[in-house]
């Protein structure tokens, strides 16, 4: 099929500019080196930086497709990572491969472990939350085993106890115990996203059947009857390129998990979208901080006072004018990365912030 002239240059003039675009839209780092050598304690949320002001484009540079990019990288210590200038700049990743020389000869040689690939985003930041707890549906929990007890009167258990369990009929022998923690609500709507699960202890069935005996092979804390059985996680580390969201997200924070109230840098906090909403384990999200409101203190205020009185309406002499509705501007405080995906939350690691995170800040694309 023939096209005429006009249609194909404006077609090359259309991908030009889209290329230009898109190099505008990737900026270096004042001071990105050419070649960064990468070395035991990296994370490609690091490297990343190291190289570009917006670390979550990597892959827009990256020297992979798309489809590779959500795959382990496999990058290890000793690879280098070398920057190609130019009008669309693009990262190179060259393995180190060593040169062996070979020589007749019996040598015994140290057995060495295999280098392990570096982890998007510091492991220990995010270890305590990646395989335990967790956010269920609340009917879903009460449908979990239950733990019923021993024979004896005791109703406190440990490490080594058996107890016996609510049979599950799915076939599973691997467990984690858990306790129903705070049932998770939407800041903006009031509806309910899911119960959190408090991590209790591990257990592993010794013979099946209703009820079933298991053993308590790890505690954490005491464990006690009506706690729930759920199956054992098995999630591993994330080995996925920080990237943006593909689609539009316009979430809120709902908690932060550690005990903190205001969440700071490698805190984790709990967003109210997840896997239903488009989130997924690797998006990089802004976080911003809602500007203040321009309104009257005394109407604010007032506006409070009626609302805790059931609506009846409390008296004061505000007389709100054209201009309460106004606000100022919302303002970007720091990045959070995703790393653990349920149907309605998500978990992510705040990896800098200008200011601490509380609930109902709001995590929107980069």
């Amino acid at each position: 099929m023939r096209y005429p002239i006009s249609f194909t240059l404006c077609l090359l003039l259309a991908l030009g500019l889209a290329q230009g675009a898109r190099a505008e839209q990737v900026r270096l780092q004042e001071n990105a080196p050419d070649v960064h050598v990468v070395v035991k304690g990296d994370t490609l949320w690091g490297i990343s930086a190291r190289f570009l002001k917006d670390p979550w484009k990597w892959p827009e540079v990256w020297q992979l497709n798309k489809a590779e990019i959500r795959n382990p990288h496999l990058i290890y210590p000793g690879d280098r990572i070398r920057l190609i200038r130019g009008d669309q700049p693009r990262l190179v990743q060259e393995k180190d491969i060593p040169t062996v020389k070979l020589t007749p000869g019996v040598r015994a040689e140290p057995i060495i472990e295999a280098p392990t690939a570096i982890p998007s985003v510091p492991y220990a930041a995010i270890a305590p939350f990646l395989n335990r707890g967790g956010v269920m549906a609340a009917d879903e929990l009460k449908r979990a085993p239950r733990v019923l007890g021993t024979h004896d009167d005791r109703v406190i258990f440990g490490r080594h106890d058996t107890v016996y369990v609510e049979g599950s009929g799915t076939g599973e022998t691997a467990w984690e115990i858990v306790r129903p923690g705070p049932l998770l609500t939407d800041p903006v709507s009031g509806e309910p996203l899911g119960q959190l699960l408090v991590h209790v202890g591990e257990a592993r069935t010794l013979q099946s059947g209703n009820p079933q005996l298991v053993r308590i092979v790890q505690a954490e804390q005491e464990v006690l009857e009506r706690d729930r059985l759920v199956p054992l996680s098995q999630a591993q580390m994330p080995q996925l390129a920080p990237q943006a969201p593909d689609k539009p997200v316009q979430a809120r924070v709902v908690a932060s998990l550690g005990g903190v109230e205001g969440a700071g840098p490698y805190t984790t906090v709990l967003l109210n979208q997840g896997r239903r909403d488009g989130l997924q384990v690797g998006h990089v999200l802004a976080l911003y901080k809602a500007g203040r409101s321009l309104a009257d203190p005394r109407c604010l205020r007032a506006e409070k006072l009626a609302f805790l009185a059931g609506g009846l309406g409390a008296r004061s002499d505000c007389v709100p004018d054209k201009d309460d509705s106004a606000g100022l501007p919302e303002r970007r405080v720091g990045l959070a990365f995703v790393y653990r995906v349920f149907d309605r939350v998500a978990y992510a690691l705040v990896l800098g912030s200008e200011e601490p995170i509380y609930v109902r800040d709001m995590a929107k694309n980069p």
